[in-house]
């Protein structure tokens, strides 16, 4: 009896598992009427670097996308060999997010609502898990490089304002020494003859 209700206990409410810095989640999300067994977690960093952190991901397991439906992008029977070794598999994501805060969803399918959760696969759940670390990781670095463009532009700025103020002065120097120049031709010059 105490093994049903432990069963019950984690395969009906989502449960949450502490990794690096980051908390993620698992349970259901909604696809329209399906219900889908994802891997949740909220990022610290603006929707734009969460959809470019996946999407290099993606790119770099060169995987296509089949379709979008409700928010999520979905990959089906595509070989993601860090996620699932040695099999094709159906890939979810979705990202919601409002400014400095992001929601990721991901999930994986062995086909037929097959979901990969901890209590059944935790090998590929552990895979999930890293994959939504190393997204943090991305945004990090990826948030770094924002910055310190930013900065960058500002410096190259002031650099610009710099010259420009530079460049009026040498202006002024070069008409103040024409100004002396015939002061001084003044000054030599004899007085005519009369």
């Amino acid at each position: 009896m105490k093994t049903l209700r432990l069963f019950l206990l984690i395969v009906l409410f989502p449960f949450t598992i502490s990794a690096q810095n980051i908390e993620i989640k698992e349970g259901n999300a909604k696809m329209a009427k399906t219900k889908l067994w994802c891997f949740s977690t909220t990022y610290r960093y603006d929707k734009s670097l969460a959809i470019e952190a996946i999407e290099a991901k993606i790119a770099s397991a060169n995987i296509k996308r089949s379709a979008r439906k409700k928010g999520f992008s979905i990959y089906r029977g595509v070989s993601w060999s860090s996620i699932v070794p040695n099999n094709k598999a159906d890939y979810y994501y979705k990202v919601k997010g409002k400014k400095g805060k992001t929601t990721f969803y991901f999930c994986a399918s062995k086909g037929y609502d097959n979901y990969v959760t901890t209590a059944k696969e935790p090998e590929l759940a552990k895979n999930i898990i890293t994959l939504l670390q190393t997204l943090d990781a991305d945004m990090a670095t990826a948030a770094a490089i924002k910055a310190k463009e930013l900065e960058l532009k500002s410096i190259e700025e002031k650099n610009a304002e710099i010259n420009k103020q530079l460049e009026e002065t040498k202006k002024q120097e070069n008409q103040k020494a024409k100004e002396i120049e015939a002061l001084k031709k003044k000054q030599i010059a004899p007085d005519p003859v009369k």
